[in-house]
């Protein structure tokens, strides 16, 4: 296989194997968790969750294929949104685009852009304090190793805005110096599964948002 079949094949199976050639992570079509969390948002009870991301410049890492991470962020009024996906950044810009077209008048559109980079080579050339970062799915089997995930968390740490959250579902990313709460919440179009999702910020950021998730778990209270 050549560069550019590995690249651009519309097999995600024979991406996966590219990805696993460069040894840079591997390349996980994924997409489900965040729209578990974007549909949750759009109900009553993960209605506070819309709030953590409100005027924020959000950035999904590992984005995939689908285009609920920007789903999500704009369902939130979010202030833009970057997906940063190397491995399908041409099927996600498409799959934006198609979400913004069928859902026009839906849902408020906000600016957004696709970066092909890694993730860690994006959030090193991202500025301090200043981002709220959502990652799904982003769990060991996918990552390069463990230094790889310990820099991609301090990545995370540094760039995270004072008044943001990480947003992590099914993720193992855990920066370490930052504080972090747990929650659950029944899938809204498949109420027997439950999801987990860890919040991580700093002491400004569950200072601001503490009414915010004290309604959340309240909402939640059932599914711990």
């Amino acid at each position: 296989m050549n560069e550019r079949d590995g690249v651009f094949s519309k097999d995600w199976r024979a991406r996966l194997s590219h990805s696993r050639e460069r040894g840079k992570g591997f390349a996980a079509p994924g997409g489900e968790f965040t729209r578990a969390l974007y549909e949750w948002a759009l109900t009553e009870e993960g209605s506070e969750l819309r709030s953590l991301l409100h005027g924020q410049r959000v950035v999904e890492l590992g984005a995939g294929m689908m285009p609920y991470g920007y789903a999500l962020a704009a369902a939130c009024q979010a202030k833009n949104f970057v997906a940063v996906e190397p491995y399908y950044s041409d099927v996600q810009e498409i799959s934006i685009q198609s979400f913004v077209k069928e859902n026009s008048g839906i849902v408020s559109r906000i600016p957004y852009k696709v970066s092909g980079q890694d993730m860690l080579d994006y959030l090193t050339n991202e500025p301090d304090d200043l981002l709220c970062i959502v990652a799904c799915g982003i769990e060991d089997c996918i990552l390069p190793g463990a230094d790889y995930k310990l820099k991609v968390e301090r990545e995370i740490e540094r760039t995270l805005k004072p008044d943001a959250f990480f947003v992590s579902s099914h993720s193992d990313l855990c920066p370490q110096g930052l504080d972090s709460v747990l929650l659950s919440y029944p899938r809204p179009l498949n109420p027997a599964v439950v999801e987990r999702l860890r919040l991580h910020g700093g002491k400004d950021a569950f200072d601001l948002h503490g009414g915010a998730l004290a309604r959340i778990r309240g909402n939640a209270k059932g599914y711990s």
